[in-house]
């Protein structure tokens, strides 16, 4: 037993001091490495911080234009929403900016200048909270250009992004609508059915089995 416990310690031992040369060979390498470390660990918080600077000071800029619109003061509103916008584009703030700009567009029968301004801000890395609402908005402007083929798909489009039920099945009867407004009555109906199925989609079932009897009576009167 000694023996073997002797055998046990030396090998140990040898494990140790082989670690130790292993060590003191690449103190440098080790070293260089913590540096590397500890300097990406600064970087990547110096850019959150930055993130969290950019995010407020946007936030106050555009409460700064809401309080102009709630003035009245439409010019100035839209000055400050399209700096906010310009300076900020890559925050939730900013998208929002854009989408207030391009309601007044809409407001000022320059359908095809919100739409455009929308495309552009869906592209942005803070979009993606306000995708549904942004797909949903540009659906609207297609809407006002009596182009009902392409909302219907930007309606579609809002609710494959919608993360709940209710904006989910809002998004698609306005869908439904919008389909039946261009003539497609087979998409419409087919959005009318699914909603009048689905227990998920109870806001609008009631909506839903009324467009489709009068899709499906509709034939019948020719």
């Amino acid at each position: 037993m000694t023996s073997i416990r002797t055998d046990i310690d030396s090998a140990a031992a040898e494990r140790a001091q082989t670690f130790l040369d292993w060590t003191k060979i690449n103190a440098k390498a080790l070293a260089t490495g913590a540096v590397i470390v500890l300097v990406a660990a600064a970087g990547y918080w110096f850019y959150l911080r930055q993130q969290e600077i950019k995010s407020a000071n946007a936030e106050k800029s555009l409460l700064s234009a809401k309080q102009s619109i709630a003035a009245g003061n439409q010019a100035l509103a839209q000055s400050d929403l399209q700096k906010v916008f310009s300076q900020y584009g890559s925050t939730t703030a900013g998208v929002e900016a854009a989408m207030l700009l391009a309601q007044m567009d809409y407001d000022a029968a320059k359908y095809q200048d919100g739409i455009s301004l929308l495309q552009k801000a869906a592209g942005s890395s803070g979009a993606s909270r306000n995708q549904t609402a942004i797909l949903s908005l540009e659906g609207d402007g297609y809407m006002q250009m009596s182009k009902a083929g392409q909302a219907a798909k930007a309606y579609q489009d809002a609710a494959t992004a919608a993360l709940g039920d209710i904006e989910r099945s809002y998004e698609q009867a306005k869908a439904a609508r919008a389909y039946a407004t261009s003539g497609d009555t087979a998409s419409a109906r087919k959005i009318w059915a699914a909603l009048s199925d689905d227990p998920k989609a109870a806001t609008v079932a009631a909506e839903a089995k009324v467009r489709l009897g009068e899709l499906t009576a509709a034939p019948a009167k020719k």
